[in-house]
């Protein structure tokens, strides 16, 4: 499947074109090629074009990727298409492209001067010109090859086999995905039986993690879950779980903003500093505030990340900067601790794989069984894996392993999430050390301006 983008580039040209003909990425610049302009000076030659037409000012390039499924494409004829797109629609502009091979899925990399050497025009992107001429012109060159396309639909694109599918009346691989999804999701009892769940569908698990991903059993590609425009993470999978058992009207929204932090007991040191640069930016304090705080906007934009960094100093307990860097030691073997537990229970995952595996296929594959059995045709080979699969799981507790298998995988999500959020308060502890100096620096500032309010100045 052919994908187009273009993006507009105020970089220096040189840095992008050394990009785009990159040795390590196009086979030795085997895959590169240029059109009006030399490989060894086309970032000079599309400056000298801007100067003769005094247009040095505004966006210098547009770049444009056109990515094509893995394993659809040779590297060849990947750079031919990239050349034809090149001579077909930008055939009045200097122009590099270069085929990056280096990765699964091969690509084009295309790098236009804004000018035109021919015209001095200046070239524009607009999403009429985007649909009309570069996605129109890559997709007609396509399939031409016989590789396929995105289509639209319903305002989205899609595949073309997804197309044909909508056409057909059938569903695409996303809602036959979105409702697997609402299936297991109604019958977990935890985010280990919910992914376990998902095996016995048809999926394999790609990402554990902040925003998990599973793959159609027989298919390449991965698919996030999506509800109500949200892409979800594994603490929205588990707070639903959690909820849909005594709620089933529950739906995961996103976070609201928590109350402005509020002091309490005597403060010293880092919570004091913190205290009272809340006081400054006008969101602790008693009464209503008659005036507004005395610092610049960016300031009060930055207020959530000052809150959180006020929150964690009160949660601990933190007051030096000897007592932050001894908490940052703390979340450091932690972090370790909990990196070599990991480990641990992915060696079990690693060394059980394969009965999972089966487990899994034994369980998605079960309705093939009873179809074969009553002599439908056309699952004899789905028929053949369910017997070999079933075989590996011979004298085996079936019941036993899926009890394993979900508690190997809990374990792995949870000892995720423990290691996320100390990285998380160690980007915390990060920020403080970086921003205590500054504020302590502004507070100064403001202690001075209320000595004398004649240095005060408008903003």
């Amino acid at each position: 499947m052919a994908i187009t983008k273009i993006l507009s580039k105020n970089m220096r040209l040189d840095r992008l074109i050394r990009y785009i003909q990159n040795p390590d990425k196009t086979d030795d610049e085997v895959f590169t090629y240029c059109q009006y302009c030399d490989p060894k000076a086309a970032a000079r030659q599309m400056r000298a074009t801007k100067e003769r037409y005094g247009k040095t000012d505004g966006i210098q390039a547009f770049h444009i990727i056109q990515s094509f499924a893995p394993g659809e494409i040779t590297p060849e004829l990947a750079h031919e298409l990239g050349i034809r797109f090149i001579r077909e629609h930008l055939s009045d502009y200097e122009a590099v492209l270069g085929t990056h091979v280096d990765k699964g899925h091969i690509h084009n990399h295309i790098a236009i001067n804004s000018v035109s050497f021919k015209t001095g025009k200046k070239y524009h992107s607009t999403a009429q010109s985007y649909y009309q001429q570069i996605r129109k012109i890559s997709d007609r060159l396509c399939r031409e090859h016989g590789l396929s396309v995105v289509m639209e639909t319903d305002g989205k694109a899609i595949s073309y086999a997804e197309w044909k599918l909508h056409q057909a009346g059938l569903l695409t691989l996303r809602e036959m995905f979105d409702q697997d999804v609402e299936e297991c999701l109604s019958q977990a009892m935890d985010l280990g039986g919910f992914y376990a769940l998902m095996e016995d569908y048809g999926y394999t698990v790609r990402h554990h993690g902040s925003y998990p991903s599973f793959i159609p059993d027989g298919y390449s590609h991965p698919y996030r879950i999506k509800r109500k425009g949200k892409t979800w993470t594994e603490d929205d999978i588990k707070r639903f779980i959690d909820h849909a058992m005594t709620d089933p009207t529950f739906e995961v929204i996103m976070p609201k903003a928590q109350k402005a932090f509020v002091p309490y007991g005597k403060q010293h040191g880092f919570r004091a500093l913190y205290v009272s640069w809340m006081y400054v930016l006008g969101f602790i304090g008693q009464g209503k505030r008659t005036q507004y705080p005395r610092v610049n906007f960016k300031e009060l934009k930055r207020f959530e990340q000052y809150k959180a960094q006020a929150a964690f100093l009160d949660r601990n307990k933190i007051d030096t900067a000897s007592q932050l860097r001894e908490k940052m030691d703390e979340i450091n073997k932690t972090v370790e601790t909990l990196t070599k537990s990991r480990i641990i229970w992915n060696s079990k995952k690693k060394r059980r794989k394969e009965l999972y595996a089966a487990l899994s296929a034994v369980e998605h594959l079960q309705d093939v069984s009873e179809l074969y059995t009553k002599g439908v045709s056309g699952v004899e080979e789905d028929y053949r894996r369910y017997l070999e699969t079933e075989r590996k799981l011979e004298g085996v507790d079936l019941e036993a392993l899926k009890a394993e298998r979900n508690e190997v995988y809990e374990k792995v999500a949870s000892i995720n999430v423990e290691i996320r959020d100390c990285r998380k308060e160690l980007r915390l502890c990060e920020q403080i050390l970086a921003d205590s100096p500054k504020i302590e620096q502004q507070l100064s500032e403001e202690v001075e301006r209320e000595r004398d309010p004649e240095k005060e100045e408008m903003w």
